[in-house]
């Protein structure tokens, strides 16, 4: 048998092997938490989602502040979240508070909007 030559260079098949396993444990102790970053940021993506839906709706509000246009905002189903308006009650010529609140499929709160609304006679 002959031995490595001073001019041999390279890794050998085992070194090679080795260093796949060591890469592969770094690989599977760093999965948990980019698994929990991707929920995370689904979850911040949905409620940003769901806070502009909200703003968009008062603004619908503020552009029509009739009562009959400001009752049909509301309950409102998007792909992902309902919008609810907590039971609200127009009164013609005053200014109203408008809430609405977005739950996801479970009904969890996702996000809530408030605004004062003054709505013609």
């Amino acid at each position: 048998m002959r031995g490595r030559g001073a001019d041999a260079a390279g890794f050998s098949l085992v070194e090679v092997v080795i260093a796949m396993f060591i890469f592969g444990l770094i690989a599977i102790a760093l999965l948990p938490p980019l698994i929990n970053g991707l929920r995370f940021s689904s979850e911040q993506a949905l409620t940003a989602t769901a806070t502009r839906q909200l703003n968009a709706l008062i603004e619908q509000a503020r552009e029509r502040p009739k009562c009959a246009d400001i009752n049909l905002l509301a309950p409102a189903t998007f792909e992902r979240f309902t919008v609810g308006d907590g039971g609200y009650v127009c009164t013609p010529g005053s200014v109203n508070t408008l809430t609405l609140t977005a739950r996801d499929a479970a009904g969890e709160v996702l996000a809530t909007a408030t605004a004062k609304v003054l709505v013609d006679s």
